[in-house]
């Protein structure tokens, strides 16, 4: 026991210095082990709000991108809207608004689709629409029709120059007469026009535009009996009252 004491006394602080230096890098392995794991979670805390924040940024931008463009796909559904003229042989002739996608049986159909006395052979359904477009749907056992369902818009009186309207009434007709005042010009009368002729109502007006429309202008006023529905009688009875 003598021995032992004298070993302790001999070496204490030699034991206590070596015991202050475990204790002092126990502390130091410690916290740097607390300082690592904190530096970790911060840096994957900043990762996820950097992530978080360029999500939003994409997100932001996409949203932007999309309510740019909207209002030019609606501006350009808009001009596709078109107006069309369904006359002839339909339960209800008149003016419909269409598409650019629409056909001519879609026409028809808007115009409540055709009556008994239609000639359904003549119509061409499937040729597309065009903004003023005039379909005329032929009626049974019309002469001369062509076969086709559309023809090109009249121009309406706006659209003729006084100065043409004066050299067609001026100009001598194919069979040698001149067009006076109290005459009507068969290739410049619009549908009203045409009406104060005697006899010629709504139908034979559509029908006398038609014929013009598709063989272009009378060479000369006997053509006229060319016309559906338009006969020697009727010619003599309007004879003297219409030009070319």
């Amino acid at each position: 026991m003598d021995r032992i004491r004298e070993f302790i006394d001999e070496y204490l602080y030699q034991i206590l210095i070596g015991l202050v230096a475990i204790i002092v890098i126990f502390m130091f392995v410690i916290g740097g082990m607390l300082v690592g794991k904190g530096d970790d979670v911060s840096s994957a805390d900043d990762q996820v709000a950097i992530e978080n924040s360029s999500s939003q940024s994409e997100a932001a931008s996409v949203s932007q991108s999309a309510s740019s463009e909207q209002p030019k796909q609606v501006a350009a559904g808009s001009n596709q809207q078109m107006y069309v003229d369904v006359k002839g042989a339909v339960k209800n002739p008149g003016v419909y608004q269409v598409s650019a996608n629409m056909r001519v049986v879609d026409a028809i159909d808007l115009a409540g689709g055709y009556n008994r006395s239609a000639d359904k052979k003549k119509i061409n359904l499937a040729q597309k629409l065009t903004d003023q477009q005039v379909i005329y749907v032929p009626i049974r056992g019309e002469k001369g029709t062509p076969v086709t369902s559309t023809v090109a818009a009249s121009p309406t009186p706006a659209e003729t120059t006084p100065d043409a309207s004066a050299d067609s009434a001026a100009a001598p007709a194919a069979d040698g007469a001149t067009g006076t005042p109290q005459q009507i010009n068969l290739n410049t009368a619009d549908k009203t026009k045409l009406q104060e002729l005697t006899g010629i109502g709504d139908k034979k007006a559509d029908q006398i535009i038609a014929y013009r429309q598709a063989h272009g202008q009378f060479k000369n006023i006997e053509e006229l009996k060319d016309v559906p529905g338009f006969g020697d009688k009727t010619f003599a009875n309007l004879k003297s009252s219409i030009c070319v």
